[in-house]
């Protein structure tokens, strides 16, 4: 059956997929880090999180961008550009005598790709950043859904000195 709030949602779906496009090339799209602190209270490392400030609608949830984002493989690029963001202030941070760990989370889309692992080393090589301060956060879904390839990217991950870790433990499998 037709119905109206429907069709209401899948144009608001369809263009805020096309302002997402959009925010992505025009560098719209920001960089926020999240302190990670010890239990004295130190900063040990950061959390990197994506933000959208549309021009119009203004800060855009990341629960709302996100889905979109992922369904429409735009994914793809927007994480490709957070990992590079990760290595990046890792070798800036490098640079000034720090050895703080950066963590980046990574959609299930990106963990699937068979070139996954290759193009994570080669950021940490083109930025220089050490791979063992580098944490990627992957949901627990995406490392239990299809867990022998699972297991070797994360196998091939330790072997370069990549660390992970599992976000949103305990709400997947």
């Amino acid at each position: 059956f037709y119905e109206a709030a429907m069709q209401a949602d899948v144009q608001e779906r369809l263009a805020l997929e096309q302002d997402l496009k959009k925010a992505s090339a025009e560098g719209q799209l920001a960089v926020f880090v999240q302190s990670q602190v010890d239990a004295r209270g130190a900063v040990v490392g950061g959390e990197l999180l994506m933000r959208w400030n549309h021009p119009e609608r203004g800060n855009v949830p990341p629960g709302r961008f996100i889905p979109v984002a992922e369904a429409s493989g735009l994914i793809l690029r927007m994480g490709d550009w957070m990992i590079g963001q990760a290595c990046e202030a890792l070798a800036q941070l490098q640079a000034q005598g720090l050895e703080y760990t950066i963590s980046v989370n990574v959609s299930e889309r990106q963990f699937r790709q068979e070139d996954f692992v290759e193009r994570i080393r080669n950021v940490l090589s083109a930025t220089g950043a050490k791979a063992e301060l580098l944490i990627l956060e992957v949901t627990e879904t995406a490392a239990l859904s299809d867990r022998e390839r699972a297991s070797d990217i994360l196998s091939e991950f330790r072997s370069h000195g990549i660390q992970i870790a599992l976000d949103d433990f305990g709400t997947g499998y």
